[in-house]
């Protein structure tokens, strides 16, 4: 059984007691918790390898550039360091590459990587947010690497909507062309026998980056690799459906019902993403099912567990508003577990982009413990 410690990390000068693993791994083939942190300016080189080595994304994504992008002007949205789509663009034919990256550090290798591949006079690096910036022309393809953890948590919604509105022609085509987010109730016992939680000291420098760029500590978003299948109760459903050739809503509510499949203790909430990169003829990749860069997020709802049985229900809404940084959602999940014979249980889950709300539930105050 795994063990951890506890350490502390510097927030605003003030040290916050983190509850570390002492488990230095990084797997699939063991739980990793981590915070999710692509709605945050905090990538760094590694950050990018680990993208850049999800083979499943990064071959789906340059099949689909490669098919689409010849002769055609391209827009790349959060281009990274690599400028990995807007270089392959280039490559493939395109007959000019806008690419957009809000990193000022990653812009400028951004331009680095395009001058090293020798496409320079094709592909033009703009520094900001895509929201802010005028290009002197529509595109006929508009690619983009914002879809997150939660389909919808790195702003892809505002975003790619403006961005279709002011850069994509008529019947331009966008990549990915489609993402939802899924939901499933789960039984972390088997995963996590001993029910404490604690960070990979992987992590742990990413927590303090997370943190200084809110200002303040707060109950962030949790990943947690190795959730699957293996630890479902419930059937899975769909929310936050985003065709990205179509407008997109913004806010919304998504209402399901999930069906107690087998007796266990529902400790939470799985939520994954289901992608498809260039349309829906092929299968999408699974975030729950896949190994990828986007590990599946745990919604903590309660340390003891639940006592469900086959038959029980859960029902949830999942509600998603822009926050006041007019980019990135908050989202909030209520509902109750609907158990027969029983009493039902409320659900209440409050995720913010960035919030002020700290040590609120057991599990952030097990994982950030009291000096």
């Amino acid at each position: 059984m795994v063990s951890s410690r506890v350490q502390k990390i510097s927030v605003g000068g003030v040290g916050v007691p983190v509850r570390v693993s002492t488990d230095t791994r990084f797997s699939a083939d063991s739980p990793v918790l981590l915070p999710s942190i692509g709605e945050y300016p905090v990538y760094d080189p590694q950050a990018y390898e680990f993208m850049i080595a999800d083979k499943l994304r990064t071959d789906a994504y340059r099949e689909a550039v490669r098919a689409l992008a010849p002769g055609k002007v391209v827009l790349d949205i959060g281009t990274g360091q690599d400028a990995i789509w807007a270089v392959t663009a280039a490559l493939a034919g395109a007959s000019r590459v806008y690419a957009i990256e809000v990193i000022p550090e990653a812009a400028r290798k951004a331009r680095e990587a395009v001058a090293r591949a020798g496409v320079a006079d094709r592909v033009t690096v703009l520094e900001g947010l895509s929201t802010r910036i005028e290009l002197p022309e529509r595109v006929d393809l508009l690619v983009s690497e914002i879809i997150g953890t939660i389909g919808g948590s790195e702003g892809a919604e505002h975003v790619l909507d403006d961005a279709r509105e002011r850069f994509l022609k008529p019947g331009g085509d966008s990549i990915p062309h489609r993402c939802v987010t899924t939901v499933a109730a789960v039984d972390l016992r088997s995963l996590v026998p001993n029910g404490e939680l604690a960070f990979s000291p992987l992590v742990v420098p990413y927590l303090e980056e997370v943190f200084a760029s809110v200002g303040n500590p707060f109950d962030l978003r949790l990943c947690l690799i190795g959730l699957g299948h293996a630890q479902f109760l419930s059937t899975q459903a769909e929310v936050e459906d985003l065709r990205f050739n179509d407008p997109l809503p913004g806010d919304g509510i998504d209402r399901v019902r999930l069906r107690v499949t087998r007796a266990g203790k529902l400790h939470g909430l799985a939520l994954g993403i289901r992608l498809w990169i260039a349309d829906e003829s092929a299968e999408p990749i699974d975030s729950i099912v896949q190994w990828t860069n986007w590990s599946p997020v745990y919604v903590p709802l309660s340390r003891e567990g639940v006592d469900v049985v086959q038959g029980d229900e859960v029902v949830l809404e999942l509600k998603r508003s822009l926050s006041d940084d007019g980019v990135h959602p908050d989202y909030q999940l209520t509902g109750e577990v609907l158990r027969n014979g029983l009493s039902s249980v409320d659900i209440s889950w409050n995720s913010p982009h960035h919030g002020k709300e700290f040590r609120a539930a057991d599990v952030y105050r097990s994982l950030f413990p009291a000096a």
